[in-house]
C-alpha cells in the first residue's frame, strides 16, 4: 500500500539519500528533513532534538521514516551522542502520538547488541545472533539505540494502534566504502568497531528497500529486524574469526560456515518480504 505522504528524517545522510530516492521511485510523496540539508532537494531544515520543530515538520504525513542520529561514538563526547539520539527519537514519537500518526520506522543498529563499542569484552550467547539476543551495549551510542527501541515499546503500551518498526543496520556499504573495502579483505585492521559488527554488512541499496518494506508493513506492535546480508565481506572462515575475536564456549549453529553471516536476518526476510541483493562490491548476491 502506498502511503500519502512520508517524512525522511535525516534524509540527506548515507541511509537517507537512498531512501528518499526509493520512496520517490515507488510512487511515494516524500518530505525530506535534515538539520544539516546538503542534498540538491528542498530539505526542511530541522532539530529532531527540539519537539516543536519536530511536531512542525510532521504536521500532514501519514508516516515517518526517523534516520537522523549521530551514527557513532567516536566523533561526539558521549553526552552529545546520547542526548542527540535519544531525544530526537523520543520527539519523534511523541510527535506522531500528538499527531495521530501511527506508521514510524525508526533506525536502530546492530550496535545495540554491545559487541561494536564495547569498553569491556564479552561473548555472544550464541550464533548466529537473532532477534531474540538480548540486547547488551555499554557504549553512548548502543545504549542510544537499545534505548530507542524500548521508547518504542512504551508509545505501543500508550497508542496500541502503532505500527513501529526498528531496523538494526549493520555496516552500510556505499560507492566510497567500496573503494577501500578490497584492502581490508586483504589487510583487515581488527580494531573493535569491526569485528564487533561480526564482519556483516548491507548494501546502502538495500538499507533502503528494507525501509520502504517496513513503511508498507503496517502491523500494529513494534518489531526489530536486523538488517544485514547473508555473508560477511572478509575472507576468512566465520569460525576461525569468531575463535580469534569471541574465544569461549558458546553454542554455534552447524550451517554457520564458510563466509555465512553470523547475524540472522531471516526474520526481516519472513515477515517484511525483504532480502539483501547487493554484496560489498555492488555486485547482484547469487
Amino acid at each position: 500500500m502506498v502511503l500519502g505522504s512520508v517524512l525522511v528524517s535525516g534524509s540527506d545522510g548515507r541511509i537517507g539519500r537512498a531512501t528518499v530516492a526509493e520512496l520517490a521511485a515507488h510512487g511515494y510523496d516524500v518530505t525530506p528533513a535534515d538539520r544539516n540539508p546538503r542534498q540538491p532537494w528542498d530539505t526542511q531544515q530541522v532539530d529532531f532534538t527540539d519537539l516543536g520543530q519536530v511536531i512542525g515538520v510532521m504536521q500532514g504525513h501519514d508516516a515517518v521514516i526517523h534516520l537522523a542520529a549521530i551514527p557513532s561514538p567516536t566523533l561526539h563526547t558521549a553526552e552529545v551522542v546520547f542526548r542527540a539520539n535519544v531525544m530526537s527519537t523520543f520527539n519523534v514519537l511523541e510527535a506522531a502520538a500528538i499527531l495521530g500518526i501511527s506508521n514510524i520506522t525508526m533506525a536502530s543498529s546492530i550496535s545495540a547488541l554491545g559487541y561494536a563499542f564495547r569498553h569491556r569484552p564479552f561473548n555472544p550467547l550464541y550464533l548466529p545472533i537473532d532477534e531474540a539476543h538480548p540486547l547488551l551495549s555499554q557504549d553512548c551510542y548502543g545504549l542510544s539505540k537499545m534505548i530507542g527501541e524500548e521508547l518504542a515499546e512504551g508509545f505501543l503500551r500508550r497508542i496500541p494502534k502503532m505500527s513501529l518498526v526498528s531496523l538494526r543496520f549493520t555496516f552500510v556499504v556505499t560507492d566510497e566504502a567500496r573503494s577501500w573495502l578490497p584492502a581490508a579483505r586483504e589487510q583487515p585492521t581488527d580494531d573493535v568497531s569491526t569485528y564487533g559488527a561480526f564482519w556483516t554488512f548491507v548494501d546502502v541499496r538495500d538499507a533502503a528497500s528494507s525501509c520502504r518494506m517496513a513503511l508498507e508493513y503496517e502491523q500494529t506492535g513494534h518489531e526489530a529486524f536486523y538488517i544485514c546480508a547473508p555473508i560477511i565481506y572478509r575472507k576468512d572462515d566465520i569460525r576461525d574469526l569468531m575463535a580469534k575475536h569471541f574465544p569461549g564456549d558458546y553454542p554455534i549453529g552447524d550451517a554457520l560456515r564458510g563466509n555465512a553471516s553470523p547475524v540472522d536476518a531471516g526474520k526481516a526476510e519472513a515477515l517484511l518480504g525483504w532480502k539483501a541483493r547487493y554484496n560489498w562490491d555492488g555486485t547482484p548476491l547469487a
